[in-house]
């Protein structure tokens, strides 16, 4: 007769509630708990080389090279050929985004061992006392 009113009480304390109504309740006991993390992310994009090629014919021998920031032209003159050669050099564009993310700092507390150990320890003392009925019911019989 007590095994019946000890059942449904001990379906009652092991069924619990989900995980998100107890980080809500951990949340308003420690809004901290919610912090924002800045992370730097760094995305690099790096682009082709252009070169252009170019031939003209004249006299004499001499050679020009202009260089202006990336953009270089060097201009080759061999006799009667004229050899125009020119582009940009490839280049590395970085850019640094700045994105929030939030974290979740989990730490336990004493309190919260205390209350863990307490929780696990009235458990164990309840299944042993329905373990210790079942054995002296199977015995009566």
């Amino acid at each position: 007769m007590k095994c019946r009113y000890i059942l449904p009480f001990a379906i009652l304390i092991l069924s619990g509630c989900s995980a998100e109504w107890h980080l809500s309740k951990a949340v308003r006991k420690n809004p901290e708990l919610l912090k924002q993390t800045t992370m730097i992310v760094t995305d690099t994009v790096v682009t082709d080389p252009i070169v252009v090629k170019d031939t003209v014919t004249i006299s004499q021998v001499d050679t020009i090279e202009i260089v202006k920031d990336r953009f270089r032209v060097k201009i080759m003159r061999n006799y009667d050929t004229l050899i125009i050669d020119g582009g940009c050099d490839s280049d590395t564009i970085i850019r640094t985004v700045t994105v929030s993310v939030p974290q979740l700092v989990s730490g336990e507390s004493r309190l919260q061992r205390v209350q863990r150990y307490t929780f696990w320890g009235l458990i164990s003392l309840l299944l042993i006392a329905i373990a210790i009925l079942v054995i002296r019911k199977s015995v009566k019989i």
